[in-house]
This record gives C-alpha cells, structure tokens and sequence, in this order.
C-alpha cells in the first residue's frame, strides 16, 4: 500500500526555505497596539503550533525578494456596479507597483451573470491597463463572485508562488453555483489568501437599487474529485472546520467574503469612494510585502484539518494574524 501526504500549504520549492517535502508555508502579519507592522522578528521569537504542538519554524520575509507573489483580482461587474467600475478601472497602474512587484503577476476576472476572464496572470502592465480598461458592467442582478472565485483559484493552484486572491464586490455572492463551504475548503487546500475589498450598493448611494440575493445552490461540501487529487477533502474532516458555521450559513448571518477572508488569513477593506479603493490596495501593499513567512515539516504526519496557532514569544502586546489551519490529505 503507497500512501501520499499532500499538505495543501506547500510552498514554491524554489524558496530560500529549499526543497523539502511536506512542507508548510504560514504567511503571518505582526503589528503593534497601533496597527504598525513590527519587523526584525527571528525565527526563534516565533511560537508555532500544529494541533497543539509546537514545531521548529523557520523564518523568511517578503523583502528579501524570495517569494513572488500571484495574484488575482475579482471585480464584480454587475449593473449595479457600474459606478465602482469607473473607479476600479483607475487602479491598474497601482497593482504591479503596491502589489505584486516586478517579479510577481496578476490576473483580472469578472464577474456577473457569467464569468469572464480579462487576462491571466501576466507581469506585462499593458495587458493589466487593457484588462482593467475592457471591465463593463453586466446583468443588474448576476454577481457570480463564488464561482469566479472557484476558477480563481484553480488557476492559482499551479503557480510556483504566494497564491492570492483579491475581491473587489459586494460582501454576497449573487447567483453562484459553487457553494461557499466547497470554495472555503477549496482555498485552503491550494493555500490561497483571500482579501476582499468591499462595498455597500445602498450606503454609497449607486445609480441602481440593490436587488435581493439571488438563491443559491448549494453542492456538495467537498468539491467532486476523488482521492490523489489536490483538491481533495476527505468527508471525515470536514466538521473540522464547517461545523462552526453551519447554522450561521442557515440563518444567512454570515456574509461571503467574512468567511473567506478570515479563514484563509485575509482581511476586508470596506471602501466607498476612490480614495477609499485606493487606501484598500495600500493597505493590502503593506500586508503582502510586510509578512514573515514561517516554514515548517510538520510532526504531525496525520490527515485532516491541522489547526494552528501563531504567537511571538513574551510579547503579549504584539497582534498575530495567520490563517487559522491546512488541510492534509491522505490518498490510498
């Protein structure tokens, strides 16, 4: 009998961390009481738990140029999204600066009652400017961010990089096919961070009303691939990390992008006007490029979700912000 452990946070192995199996990468954002990034923490200052134990971790940031980052931008594209259109179109020039550098690449992909892909990943800012240029708004009701998302996030699986994601919409998904919970269990499992730069069609006072939510369907909670496949979750583990939010997705208490964002690491950026957007892509510049990246081989050679927990050490004063588990998977 072969057994393969896939763990699903598996960094680039072209790293500064070398080339190892079962490796985890955790991306981990450290600020003061004030909200100002902290920096020159080591390796040794770091507490790092995996289900309860602690692990040896290594240490890496973004500014010493090892990690490239790949990105995708969500953009909602519906009707009632017309005016943020206008000032999404206006942020083009500041992705490949703030966000992904020189190295990295971001993709564009839209979003109504259909999904359409704009560009995928590229470093070639003419591509981007066309991209951002061409977003026009679509169906008033359709805002498919979920399965935009799915595709997303397929795309991003492959690439040799730090994997995120950033949604530009409303907090709710309209109309999608792809159930959150499978979306939710999808992102972890490729090790994609969702970011979520989010608006309010009635508090801005948008040209439309906002149509109700249209139902959505609800599939399966694991997505339909079987054992080996990189995206699979066994049923065992799901209330691992679905069961908490099970009756809050019942009473609809628990908006989209909330979920994503904080159970992959993420933050929301609620904007209303441009300068808003643009306060929402600096701040996300100072996430992405003020980040240690902490790398371990886990102890703890065990399938299903991995809780984890990340501290530094004797500095009770300090916020630590990092995805809350990985999967890992066990295929026979």
């Amino acid at each position: 009998m072969t057994w393969l452990l896939t763990f699903v946070a598996l960094f680039s192995q072209e790293a500064n961390f070398g080339v190892q199996s079962n490796f985890v990468v955790v991306p981990v954002n450290v600020t003061d009481r004030q909200g100002n990034p902290v920096d020159g923490l080591e390796a040794s200052q770091f507490i790092l738990l995996d289900k309860g134990k602690r692990q040896k971790a290594m240490v890496d940031t973004i500014g010493t140029g090892v990690a490239e980052i790949a990105l995708v931008i969500g953009v909602q594209s519906s009707g009632i999204s017309a005016p943020v259109l206008e000032k999404v179109r206006k942020i083009s020039s500041m992705v490949g600066p703030l966000l992904t550098g020189a190295r990295g690449c971001a993709g564009v992909v839209a979003f109504s009652d259909r999904v359409q892909w704009l560009t995928e990943c590229t470093r070639d800012q003419a591509k981007l400017d066309q991209a951002f240029a061409a977003l026009k708004p679509g169906a008033d009701k359709g805002a498919r961010m979920l399965d935009a998302a799915n595709q997303a996030i397929d795309r991003l699986r492959v690439r040799k990089a730090r994997r995120v994601l950033l949604l530009i919409s409303e907090s709710r998904d309209r109309g999608s096919e792809t159930a959150l919970e499978s979306l939710l269990l999808a992102a972890q499992n490729a090790g994609v961070t969702v970011y979520a730069a989010t608006y309010s069609a009635f508090r801005t006072a948008f040209t439309q009303r906002a149509a109700q939510n249209a139902p959505r369907k609800r599939g399966p909670a694991t997505p339909n691939v079987t054992p080996g496949d990189p995206s699979y979750v066994p049923l065992e583990g799901r209330g691992d990390i679905l069961g908490g939010f099970s009756e809050l997705f019942r009473l609809g208490k628990v908006n989209d992008t909330e979920v994503l964002t904080g159970q992959t690491g993420g933050v929301t950026f609620p904007f209303t006007r441009q300068k808003g957007l643009e306060d929402a892509i600096e701040k996300l510049s100072s996430e992405l490029h003020t980040q240690y990246l902490l790398g371990f081989t886990p102890d703890l050679l065990e399938a299903g979700y991995h809780a984890l927990e990340v501290r530094v050490d004797q500095r009770p004063d300090l916020q630590v912000r990092a995805r809350p588990g990985y999967w890992a998977v066990v295929a026979k």
